[in-house]
């Protein structure tokens, strides 16, 4: 091929040596360019255009040699290779070309070939700066004519060139993301090849008949030399490109949460509209079952297992991320543009794929320590209250009866005795018994009511108001909660209750407990002088009550407006 090039030049080596070196390393350039881009999927249409647009750059300079119809192949064919790098250029990284792109590569080729052939039968040789000796048809010769075709082709082909460029512009302004990285270089490269191509097509047509600007061919070569190049920059760029991966693991790894992993992903993949939708509930994803984190690719609509309606609109990327077990994790909906950087958007799936699927492992893993903890708290609170059962049941029934046997043996005693100073005596004892049951009576209910495991919350908690110095309003219902539940929002009562007795100088309060589903809310107001602090030591005791069976505690205590405590308790 090197050779083949070189041989193209003819005489330059011997005229203009420069030029001829120019030519031949902008050509190779243009072909190994294109072979380079052969290799990478899609790419195939603008390695060719590359690689003709070398050859024919070769080509463009046969004329040199004086013989058979190179001179005329020069000047008619002589821009081919400005057509093969325009579509080179329009098209690259899409697969294709638009509409509007093709028409205008159609229009420039049928200019350049109908009116520079028009311009070869209106003209001899030497008009157009060859060798007098050179083949030449010589049909229509007519140099009025041939200036004005050579105008007209000219000047049309400039205003093509100036379109071209406005393409170009348009081709950057629309570009988004790793597109616009990856084009930029070449646009830029393509707009100043297409602004010295106009320069040397203005130089020449100002130049007059017979004349040859080789400095502006030079000048048009070395630009021009910058095309390939830039090609060949865009195919490192995207290699280089999957370096962001290792960005994206640090950044995924300090937090893999589904919010993390996507504002990682729109940084590392150059797409705002990137969007991570979680389906770790979900179903099955489709696509196969291979054991390990696995994307389905594809274009089209999600499955209903996105459960957020009606999928992702059918032109965007999708990518289901799939545990081991083959359970579906999240599905990643990015602009379609990135599927021409398969392995850079592959690798950033599998690399957040990997970071998920560790996050919802140690989830698990932490769900299953806090169960455990849930489970022995609730083992400690369900032994606590049985033990508080045993020992009320063990007062009630061991040593409050005992003293109430003292007591009938007294009073049998008294019938019994004529002694005045004997029956006074037995009758200070008896008082004093009396006094003692009523302590251990209280003692007993406070370490467990006799009437919250009979009669629940209703029955337990009037008893309570009852003995309370305020009136206290209190609504509960009759349905049953567990007995770890139902112990502690008793005790909690009192505890607010007796609050309220030393601290709000209130006038009244109140209890409403209700149950809706799996909750328990208790909610206890006054109309006492408020200001309650949230730290105090009663308030602290209510909390870790209600921490302790996964509850929570709201309290609203405006100065001058009374207190109000909100408990929620799940009762399942």
């Amino acid at each position: 091929m090197a050779c083949c090039c070189a041989a193209a030049q003819g005489t330059l080596w011997t005229q203009v040596p420069a030029l001829a070196i120019v030519n031949v390393v902008t050509s190779l350039t243009f072909v190994f360019t294109g072979l380079t881009l052969y290799r990478q999927p899609g790419q195939r249409g603008v390695a060719w255009a590359l690689m003709l647009a070398g050859v024919f750059r070769s080509l463009d300079f046969a004329d040199s040699w004086n013989a058979g119809p190179w001179p005329v192949y020069d000047v008619v064919c002589g821009g081919m290779d400005r057509v093969f790098g325009a579509w080179a250029l329009l098209r690259y990284p899409n697969p294709r070309l638009l509409r509007y792109q093709r028409v205008l590569l159609v229009v420039l080729a049928g200019w350049m070939l109908v009116g520079r052939t028009l311009i070869v039968v209106t003209s001899v040789a030497r008009w157009n700066g060859e060798s007098p000796s050179a083949w030449w048809p010589d049909l229509m010769v007519n140099l009025r004519l041939f200036n004005l075709i050579s105008m007209v082709v000219y000047a049309g082909e400039a205003l093509l060139g100036l379109t071209f460029l406005v393409f170009l512009v348009m081709r950057l302004v629309r570009t988004r993301g790793l597109d616009r990285i990856v084009i930029a270089p070449i646009i830029v490269a393509g707009l100043a090849a297409t602004v010295a191509a106009s320069a040397t097509a203005v130089v020449q047509m100002l130049a007059g008949p017979g004349a040859t600007p080789n400095d502006a061919f030079l000048t048009e070569g070395v630009v021009d030399l910058a095309v390939p190049l830039a090609f060949l920059v865009a195919v490192i760029q995207r290699a280089l490109l999957l370096k962001n991966i290792t960005v994206l693991a640090a950044q995924v790894s300090a937090g893999a949460d589904i919010g993390a992993v996507r504002y990682a992903l729109r940084a590392t993949l150059r797409d705002p509209t990137l969007d991570v939708l979680d389906l770790s509930d979900s179903g099955p994803a489709p696509g196969g079952d291979d054991g390990t984190v696995s994307v389905a690719h594809g274009y089209g609509r999600a499955s209903a297992a996105l459960a957020a309606g009606d999928g992702p609109p059918h032109d965007r990327l999708v990518e289901f991320i799939r545990s081991e077990a083959g359970a579906p994790i999240a599905v990643i909906i990015a602009d379609p543009a990135l599927a021409r950087y398969r392995g850079l958007f592959d690798a950033a799936v599998q690399t957040s794929g990997l970071a998920l699927k560790n996050a919802q492992l140690q989830a698990q893993a932490a769900r299953a320590e806090l169960d455990q903890v849930r489970a022995s708290r609730a083992r400690i609170i369900e032994a606590g209250l049985a033990e508080r059962r045993r020992l009320e049941r063990d007062l009630h029934d061991g040593v409050q009866q005992h003293l109430l046997g003292l007591a009938a043996q007294l009073t049998v005693a008294m019938t019994r005795t004529a002694d005045p100073a004997a029956t006074e005596a037995f009758c200070e004892v008896r008082d004093e018994l009396k006094e003692v049951l009523g302590e251990l009576r209280d003692l007993a209910h406070g370490i467990h009511p006799a009437g919250l495991s009979a009669g629940g919350l209703a029955v337990a908690l009037e008893d309570v108001a009852e003995r309370l110095p305020l009136p206290v309003r209190v609504i509960a219902p009759a349905s049953r909660a567990a007995p770890a539940v139902e112990a502690t929002v008793y005790f909690v009562a009192c505890e607010a209750l007796t609050n309220v007795v030393k601290h709000s100088k209130a006038g009244s309060a109140s209890v409403v407990i209700r149950m809706t589903g799996s909750w328990l809310d208790m909610e206890i107001n006054d109309d006492g002088v408020g200001g309650a602090a949230p730290d105090g030591q009663g308030l602290a005791n209510i909390l870790d009550r209600v921490s302790a069976l996964d509850g929570d505690v709201t309290i609203d205590s405006p100065p001058g407006r009374g207190t109000r405590l909100v408990v929620r308790i799940p009762c399942e």
